[in-house]
């Protein structure tokens, strides 16, 4: 029997109303081609691949009956997608190359709201000592009057405000799901010394038992050019200097 593989690939989306969304710039191109090229040369000892993106990601080119096309769009959808999987399937290798967003919008209010919210409360305490951080807080936490965010929310609010909270670590859950899957992460970072990196990303594959890292930096991806370094256990396993030559390398490791 072949291998049987799960790619992620491109972004989260994460929704604020009915048409609003917080994503990233991410494309999906790494991902895509990785699987196009593991399937171009490593075809016949692949079973099967799971690709999970979002609709409007990069999707492999190559047509090919082993590929199963998994669409999602927020980071629950995508731990959802990798718990139905794991729970049917006995996968070799997961290859996590989704730039999965670190935050997702947990309500939008008026400005005006908030403000009333906390001026009542100011108004009702008897003493200043009843106004803590603690009660402002709680308000910001969670307050009275948010908006429908499974409606269109009106182009016309001047003052919206959309309150951010942590998504879950996607790659913190994965061996924990399959813990005997074959795993790459992915780390990306901008305009930080080698050496930065390297620890970063072997902190990342340490914490999260990931078999190897490929750290990238924004500053030396673009003009068809996507540097990394790919992290085994203590060392740099390879170096790369394209989409391609990543692949390539993980083919090798992998395979």
């Amino acid at each position: 029997m072949g291998k049987k593989i799960i790619i992620t690939s491109g972004p989260t989306e994460e929704r604020i109303d009915a048409v609003m969304k917080i994503t990233n710039m991410s494309t999906g191109a790494l991902g895509c081609v990785i699987a196009e090229t593991l399937l171009e040369d490593k075809g016949e000892e692949i079973e099967k691949i799971y690709y999970i993106s979002t609709k409007m990601s990069y999707k492999p080119r190559v047509e090919s009956k082993k590929v199963e096309i998994v669409t999602i769009d927020s980071t629950q959808d995508l731990l959802e997608a990798l718990q139905g999987i794991f729970a049917t399937d006995e996968i070799d290798i997961m290859i996590h190359s989704a730039a999965v967003g670190d935050y997702a919008g947990k309500y939008a209010i008026r400005a005006e709201e908030l403000v009333d919210e906390i001026w009542e409360t100011i108004q009702k305490a008897h003493s200043r000592a009843e106004i803590s951080k603690e009660t402002l807080m709680a308000i910001f936490e969670n307050p009275a009057s948010v908006c429908n965010n499974s409606t269109k929310i009106s182009s016309y609010e001047p003052h919206l405000m959309t309150m951010l909270t942590l998504t879950p670590k996607v790659i913190g859950q994965i061996k924990k799901m399959a813990p005997d899957v074959k795993l790459v992460g992915f780390k990306l970072l901008e305009g930080v010394s080698k050496e930065e990196l390297y620890q970063v990303a072997s902190r990342l594959r340490e914490k999260n038992q990931a078999d190897y890292i490929v750290a990238n930096d924004l500053a030396k991806i673009g003009n068809g050019k996507h540097w990394a370094m790919i992290i085994g256990e203590n060392k740099i396993v390879a170096e790369c200097e394209t989409k391609k030559q990543i692949a390539k390398a993980l083919e090798q490791l992998l395979f």
